[in-house]
């Protein structure tokens, strides 16, 4: 019994150490740590509910990037809020795309504008899987992820090796990316380098000129490098750029765009008959939204184990800039993230695991427009300061071999100082302590049952947050003094054989002080609180089942409830009941997948979607109910060689599209212009071609 109480606590001491959904140590093929770790059992064995997305699951999705690997997920609703230019947020358990937060290995140092940009320039090459935890405190060191985590875990070295993989497609469709790893003679040091490349064209599926997506292009580059100092030291430093450039709007170059600006006398939009369904006659820059964003990233762990006791230290730096052109007004900002997060782990006996840790968080962003005042410091920059200092305690208790509780208690200093505007100093400045549980019970070989509930809390920290490129005439204001605060309560049931595994899982969140958009007594964008109580509520199923050795098929079905506050408060139609089935077919080098995804009617009209016309003269009102629709996807490969593999796939098989019903662009009823009414797919059939190299 004692002996396996011990081996229990040592499976569970992956999910003290890394919460934030990360395995305690990366699998490297090295002697030393890793080696002593895996004769203990410490593997990721996490008491939380966490879907994991693997590599031949993104494969088979063609995913380039971290938005196609996690769409379509259970928990996943990845909206795009803008035709022009494609922002995507990826929402998790009903929650905005704010309150997800970006966990690389572990680290909570995904920035403020790489969460609204740069999600499409996360490339998955260097990717082993992404671990998706849902529910507010999902994570010991990023209380303010309310939704939940999306942890990319990186490749790490295993062996001398290299792997390429290219393919072209429709929609100006191109991938390119390489990852080479390399162990050390002595199997002590372990590099990973990788690079990935991507590009989608603009897309204007009703030919008004106008597009509906726009041209995407992505690059990254990394390099990781792992080292055991001893047999109980180990250190990895991962350091990555990457860059996401979006052209969206006319179809036309941009370079032609500029040349033709003010040609018209006007920049406001303006189409034939007054009616967005008909062809653009106005001047090209009254649609075009171009956005540059670059990140640079470096990130330091140490880790030093003993035999009862584990150190981890871990530094990081992230820098992102954005510079971009939205509809004639410029805004540009750099955004710089700093943390640092010192963990203890240790075993006060056979039966309780305590960790306990600080860490610090700094982010401070400057934008820059011409809009903006011209002194520094004037009422309407959206500058900010953000400071959090926390301490953490938790303890991992086996009750029994079968019953695991988790009990984690996090105290914050944070503070918002919003430089840009002319108010008192940290107009945020709050200390709070927020609780967090976790239990699971084996109720035999087949049943697992997980509870969590927590508190989860976020300071509002810029417009672009909840809007982009809506600058009034003197800026933006800011009116949150409030910071943003969750409950959640998640169970889930587990069921696992030798053929079938099936998930069953029901989630409830609220949030007081919502952040959203409003308008100052003059009329200026101004981000504000939402004092009252909103909520979510979610339910999902998933099943899989081995029908044969070869084909093996999975379902899955969820549904969101959402208070009718909240829903006023998202200014995008979000998903609310949707289906998915799956086949996947292996045998004899062949690999098939097809996934078929269908997405309920929702009655748009809640979500602000009402009052919106396809005319300036406001006599064409727009839809305010979608329809049902389905989307299909396929793939097939096949391995020609030990080391090549072809494959050929379709994205939107049946070539659905929302503009087969309406057009995402519309008129209010002021006679102003968007470019927001988006319910269903913008881009339609894409087929693609591509070749897998391994050596």
């Amino acid at each position: 019994m004692k002996r396996s109480l011990s081996v229990s606590v040592a499976v569970s001491f992956c999910l003290v150490s890394a919460l934030q959904a990360t395995e305690v140590l990366e699998a490297i093929s090295i002697t030393g740590v890793k080696e002593s770790l895996e004769k203990e059992g410490r593997l990721k064995d996490t008491i939380e509910k966490t879907e994991v997305i693997d590599k031949k699951q993104m494969d088979q999705k063609q995913a380039t990037t971290l938005v196609e690997a996690v769409e379509n997920s259970a928990g996943v609703d990845v909206t795009t809020n803008c035709s022009m230019c494609g922002i995507k947020r990826v929402m998790l358990n009903g929650m905005k795309g704010e309150h997800t937060t970006v966990l690389s290995d572990g680290i909570p140092f995904h920035s403020t504008v790489s969460s609204y940009y740069g999600m499409d320039a996360l490339g998955v090459a260097d990717v082993e899987s992404i671990e998706i935890a849902r529910g507010s405190g999902a994570s010991l060191t990023s209380p303010e992820a309310i939704g939940g985590t999306i942890n990319i875990v990186s490749k790490s070295a295993k062996e001398n090796r290299s792997e390429f993989d290219f393919a072209l497609g429709e929609q100006g469709y191109k991938l390119g990316s390489f990852v080479a790893e390399g162990v050390s003679d002595d199997k002590k040091t372990g590099v990973v380098l990788s690079g990935n490349y991507s590009n989608y064209d603009q897309v204007d599926n009703d030919h008004n000129g106008v597009n509906e997506a726009p041209k995407l292009e992505n690059k990254l580059f990394s390099i990781k490098v792992s080292h055991a100092l001893t047999e109980t030291d180990m250190i990895d430093v991962r350091v990555s750029h990457s860059e996401s450039d979006v052209f969206g709007g006319p179809m036309v170059s941009e370079s032609l765009a500029y040349a033709q600006w003010g040609a018209t006398g006007s920049a406001e939009p303006s189409f034939e008959g007054g009616d967005v369904n008909n062809r653009y006659t106005g001047d090209p820059m009254g649609t075009l939204e171009s956005i540059n964003t670059t990140r640079d990233e470096v990130l330091a762990k140490w880790l030093h184990t003993g035999d009862t006791l584990t150190l981890e230290t871990t530094l990081a730096y992230a820098d992102a800039q954005q510079t971009s052109m939205y509809e004639g007004t410029d805004y540009d900002n750099e955004d710089k993230t700093y943390f640092a997060d010192f963990k203890v782990s240790q075993f006060l006996n056979e039966s309780h695991l305590l960790t306990y840790g600080l860490d610090i968080k700094a982010e401070d962003m400057d934008g820059t427009s011409t809009k903006f005042a011209p002194s520094p410091g004037s009422n309407g920059e959206d500058d900010f300061k953000y400071r959090s200092y926390g301490l953490y305690l938790q303890d991992t208790w086996m009750m029994s071999e079968k019953a695991e509780l988790n009990l984690a208690l996090r105290g914050s200093k944070i503070t918002t100082d919003f430089t840009g505007q002319l108010l008192k100093k940290n107009e945020i400045d709050k200390l709070i302590v927020v609780p967090r549980l976790h239990f699971r019970y084996n109720h035999d070989a087949h049943f697992v049952s997980r509870i969590s509930a927590g508190q989860g809390y976020r300071s509002p920290l810029t417009f672009f947050e909840s809007e982009h490129g809506i600058i009034g005439s003197d800026g933006f204001g800011m009116a949150v003094d409030e910071i943003e605060k969750s409950n959640n309560i998640t169970y889930a049931l587990s069921y696992d054989s030798e053929k079938m595994s099936a998930t069953g899982s029901f989630s409830y969140t609220d949030v007081k002080n919502l952040a959203y958009i409003g308008e100052d007594a003059g009329g200026r964008p101004t981000l504000y609180n939402y004092h009252e109580r909103t909520a979510v509520m979610n339910a999902d199923i998933t099943a899989s089942y081995q029908l044969t050795p070869a084909f093996n098929i999975t379902t899955g079905i969820e549904y969101y409830r959402y208070d009718e506050e909240y829903k006023a408060l998202l200014f995008i139609a979000p998903v609310e009941t949707q289906a998915r089935i799956a086949l996947d077919y292996e045998h004899n080098g062949w690999d098939g997948y097809v996934q078929t995804t269908w997405t309920a009617s929702r009655d748009l009209a809640p979500y602000g979607y009402s009052n919106r016309y396809n005319d300036e003269a406001l006599s064409s009102p727009k839809s305010t109910k979608s329809p049902s629709f389905a989307v299909v996807d396929a793939k097939l490969s096949k391995e020609i060689t030990e080391n090549i593999t072809l494959y050929v796939g379709v994205k939107n098989l049946f070539d659905y599209v929302q503009t087969d019903k309406e057009s995402p662009l519309l008129y209010d009823d002021a006679g102003e212009y968007d470019v927001g009414h988006i319910w269903g797919p913008l881009r339609g059939r894409m087929t693609y071609a591509g070749i897998q190299a391994k050596f």
